[in-house]
């Protein structure tokens, strides 16, 4: 069932996403992938209610031979250590996202 709720649970987060969200690309991982196969680690900000000071919501997809990832993380500028996934789905899990995703996102946003 969680299977089925997941893609699900994507697609209404999508349709929540603001028009001007624009999406990046964190990471192009080849890292442990034989060529032509790749991971590809995108992010897109989005507007959640009550965030923290300091505090905003991404939306991270990651697609690729290793498997489908996405997830809300509540990302804190201020004490990187107070960041958080809000909500995880897809065939892998939050501890799958690369560090480097995690720096080349901070880099970009914060």
């Amino acid at each position: 069932m969680k299977r089925l709720l997941a893609p699900v649970a994507a697609v209404l987060l999508a349709l929540t996403l603001p028009a001007q969200a624009e999406t990046i690309l964190i990471l192009h991982d080849t890292h442990d992938l034989p060529p032509p196969y790749f991971q590809q680690w995108f992010a897109t900000p989005t507007e959640g209610p009550g965030l923290l000071p300091g505090a905003q919501e991404v939306f991270i997809r990651g697609d690729g031979k290793h498997g489908d990832f996405f997830g809300v993380l509540q990302l804190n500028c201020d004490t990187p250590e107070r960041s958080y996934w809000v909500h995880e789905g897809g065939f892998l899990t939050g501890n799958h996202v690369p560090a480097e995703a995690i720096r080349n996102l901070r880099k970009a946003l914060c």
